[in-house]
């Protein structure tokens, strides 16, 4: 069925107008400084601006488009919400590791079909990059590895 906008781009343009507009709200009450000393408001501000300016390229032409209306797929927005607070109660009992493992395996159940080795490996690199990049590289205080005692 041929709907008379293009609702996706619409939906999609919409959204990113209102997160546009939620950065721009973070800028509200902070100093923006100028471009050569720029104040804590000014990075928000900007990136807001350019939201705002790319969800008005995305969302006005489909107005004057033709399109499908999007179908919402469940599962994978289900299940990322989940491995997401799956990671956020487990890392802080258990470490980083088994937080990113518990976070790729329940994520992982998006596809319909799961193949074992490259979830494996998959949990394996990640966990890794995440220990190299935020516990060794940027010094966040979060165990690897963290046993409830």
């Amino acid at each position: 069925m041929k709907a008379t906008k293009d609702w996706a781009d619409i939906i999609g343009g919409l959204l990113l107008l209102v997160g546009g507009i939620w950065f721009m709200s973070m800028a509200a009450g902070q100093s923006m400084g100028t471009l050569r000393r720029m104040g804590p408001g000014y990075m928000p501000m900007a990136i807001g601006v350019l939201v705002v300016l790319f969800g008005l390229l995305v969302a006005v032409p489909a107005l004057f488009r033709g399109g499908a209306l999007p179908v919402p797929e469940w599962r994978p927005f289900v299940t990322i919400c989940l491995s997401v607070l799956a990671f956020a109660l487990v890392v802080e009992k258990f470490g980083l590791v088994p937080a990113t493992v518990v976070l790729t395996v329940v994520a992982a159940f998006a596809e319909p079909r799961l193949r074992p080795l490259q979830l494996l490996l998959l949990c394996a690199a990640l966990s890794a990059i995440g220990v190299g990049v935020f516990v060794k590289g940027l010094g966040i205080p979060v165990a690897a590895f963290r046993w409830p005692v």
